[in-house]
Parts: C-alpha cells; sequence; structure tokens
C-alpha cells in the first residue's frame, strides 16, 4: 500500500491534539527528563531538593509562559501547608490539613485573588517532585499565576519526602 493511500486523522483528532490540557502534558513529558537528570546530579538532603524542584518548575513553566517569581509570602505559606500535611500524618495536628493556601496568604497581607496548592509525595525527593508535576500539570503551565513558593520536608513517621508548591496571583 502506498504511503498516500493512508487516510489522514480525523479533524477531531487534529484539533483535540492542540487542546491546553495536551500542551500542558507536553510540556510535563518535555520537563521529565530534566528532572531526572537533575535528581541524579543532585545531593541527597532533601533542603538541596527544593532547588531541584525550583529548577523543574521553570523549565516546565517556561514552556508555557513567562517564568514565575518567587515571593517569600508565597514560600511561607507554602512551608506552612507542608507542615500541616506532615502533622496530620504524624497524628499530631488539630485541625485537618490546609487545602486551599488563600485564606493564609490574605492573613499574611497578600493582595492577590486567587492561588492554587499542588502537592506530592514519595521515598525519595525525586518522587515527591515528579508526583507533584504529574498533579501539577495543568495548573503550573497557567500563565494567569505570577508568583509561586516551595516546600519540601521528611515526614518522621511515614519517611516520606512531601512537596508543595502554592501558586498565587
Amino acid at each position: 500500500m502506498r504511503a498516500d493511500a493512508w487516510p489522514a486523522f480525523p479533524r477531531w483528532v487534529s484539533s483535540s491534539l492542540a487542546h491546553r490540557h495536551v500542551r500542558g502534558i507536553s510540556a510535563t513529558a518535555a520537563a521529565i527528563p530534566f528532572l531526572a537528570a537533575t535528581m541524579l546530579l543532585a545531593p541527597p538532603a532533601v533542603a538541596d531538593s527544593a532547588d531541584s524542584l525550583r529548577a523543574a518548575v521553570g523549565s516546565l513553566r517556561s514552556a508555557s509562559c513567562g517564568p514565575l517569581r518567587p515571593d517569600p509570602l508565597v514560600e511561607s505559606t507554602a512551608e506552612d501547608v507542608n507542615r500541616s500535611s506532615a502533622a496530620w500524618l504524624d497524628h499530631a495536628g488539630r485541625v485537618a490539613p490546609v487545602d486551599d493556601p488563600l485564606p493564609l496568604l490574605k492573613d499574611r497581607g497578600f493582595g492577590g485573588k486567587k492561588a492554587r496548592l499542588v502537592q506530592g509525595a514519595g521515598r525519595t525527593s525525586a518522587d515527591a517532585i515528579k508526583g507533584l508535576l504529574l498533579e501539577g500539570y495543568l495548573d503550573i503551565p497557567d500563565c494567569s499565576y505570577t508568583e509561586y513558593g516551595v516546600s519540601l520536608i521528611r515526614n518522621r513517621t511515614t519517611n516520606y519526602v512531601l512537596a508543595a508548591i502554592v501558586l498565587a496571583a
């Protein structure tokens, strides 16, 4: 059979490949090799892995729009949100983990109108970051978010690494 005899893709396939969800998936897929190389070269300390998380988010974000700006207020909110999840896993939390960072940001004086929390967890920092990137494949490339903060901590009870990013606008 000749090559030009194959039927062309139906119109719905072509239009669905241009959909924003598919572009987000392809941007995530493009960031995974970068993340793998970064994790192989990075030291095992969780604190140093925060820089790897920032680099992976920056790589994923640059595929769709301008870079996110780090914000110390959003960073401290990400740390508090992540610590509330760790306390919950340790059965030491008095309330359920924070799932919406916007009220915390507003209490601290942040003037933005929206915020999104994306979390990941894994036995290693690389697995936690990979989980976070997969969970946030739609939110991280969203150009309406302008600031961000990240947090990586190791839970004492489960020995899992908890990764969190707060996106804010």
